[in-house]
């Protein structure tokens, strides 16, 4: 992640799961006579949702501080480390974080960002 007005904040140490959904809302514009749905071309959507350990020191002063800002966070999300691998980056907005455990264990958090400027980037790791 690249907060704003930061240098970037590599979370995936604390991190364990990690999920993209990308949609497009394709309204349907039916008329009469037709045995099939039709369709227009609708706008793109996306949302990554993570979830992993609460770790003071890093990930929950990022999270936090970018959701309380209102501000854009620039991602990258690279699955996996050898050449070739998928990678996806966008800019969006944190929309949720909840951090829960047990008394006596381990604490876990979890955030969300939605689509905010642009479109999510589908790249290569080199």
């Amino acid at each position: 992640m690249f907060p704003s007005g930061a240098a970037s904040a590599n979370l995936t140490g604390d991190l364990n799961s990690i999920s993209i959904k990308f949609s497009k809302n394709n309204p349907e514009n039916t008329t009469f006579g037709k045995s099939t749905a039709q369709r227009l071309s609708g706008i793109r959507d996306y949302t990554v949702d993570y979830a992993g350990y609460w770790n003071s020191a890093s990930n929950e002063a990022t999270v936090f501080t970018e959701m309380n800002a209102s501000a854009y966070t620039l991602f990258l999300i690279a699955p996996a480390s050898h050449t070739g691998s998928p990678t996806y980056s966008g800019c969006g907005l944190i929309n949720n974080m909840t951090v829960t455990g047990p008394h006596d264990g381990p604490v876990a958090i979890s955030f969300s960002i939605h689509a905010g400027t642009g479109s999510l980037t589908k790249g290569t790791a080199a």
